[in-house]
């Protein structure tokens, strides 16, 4: 079976991650990596910087060595350093919110992005962009930020998150094609959602398990 490493930066998104892979992807098998210490330093330096890029390799390196044969990095708040780490270990790397972001581009020209966490918004717009062009699309980012959700999560009130998302998404929904859940920690709200609503509102959890399956494939040519 194949061994795939999922790093991760905050321990709340191990489970849904760990149910999303082994749900959807036949023949695997996990190996977590976890370090909350990364994204804390990310939060104080308020941007990427070569120490955050050494600090991943680092993590992503510890799943290599442990037998992965590729990579899933689970934090979307880091995901610009993932193109710098490929070129310095020897197994694929995923970023997590790619396959979602790829989806919504080529179905949708307005399309919303919900977030909790601060450090998410930038990276989240560089990955948007990246993408964009590289499926040669031009569409249109609306994005909304939910602090305090976030920091009622960290302090363990989960349903006072939940609403806040909800809500946001209610919002987005107004004025978009689609609405993206940019960290993982914001996707269960959608099963609180109507189903005429929950299929305009897209997860990384709906397509990391394809896209690990289709990453195998290649790998294995």
């Amino acid at each position: 079976m194949a061994l795939i490493g999922l790093v991760h930066t905050t321990r709340l998104v191990i489970n849904p991650v760990h149910d999303a892979v082994t749900g959807s992807t036949r023949g695997v098998n996990v190996h977590h990596v976890l370090d909350e210490g990364i994204l804390k330093r990310l939060a104080v330096q308020g941007n990427i910087t070569p120490e955050i890029i050494d600090w991943l390799t680092r993590m992503v390196a510890s799943a290599e060595n442990g037998g992965a044969e590729l990579a899933v990095v689970s934090c979307s708040s880091l995901s610009p350093c993932v193109n710098e780490v490929r070129t310095r270990v020897g197994i694929p790397v995923i970023k997590v919110d790619e396959p979602m972001m790829q989806q919504a581009i080529l179905n949708g020209y307005r399309i919303g992005l919900v977030m909790t966490n601060p450090t998410t918004e930038k990276p989240s717009r560089i990955l948007f962009e990246e993408v964009s062009k590289r499926l040669d699309k031009k569409p249109l980012l609306v994005p909304k930020l939910c602090p305090e959700a976030f920091a009622k999560l960290n302090s363990g009130d989960s349903a006072g998150h939940d609403e806040e998302v909800v809500q946001a998404i209610d919002e987005l929904l107004q004025e978009t094609d689609l609405v993206m859940l940019a960290q993982i920690s914001i996707a269960r709200v959608k099963s609180r959602l109507a189903d005429d609503v929950s299929g305009r509102v897209l997860s990384s959890l709906d397509f990391i398990g394809a896209e690990i399956t289709q990453m195998l494939h290649r790998s294995q040519q």
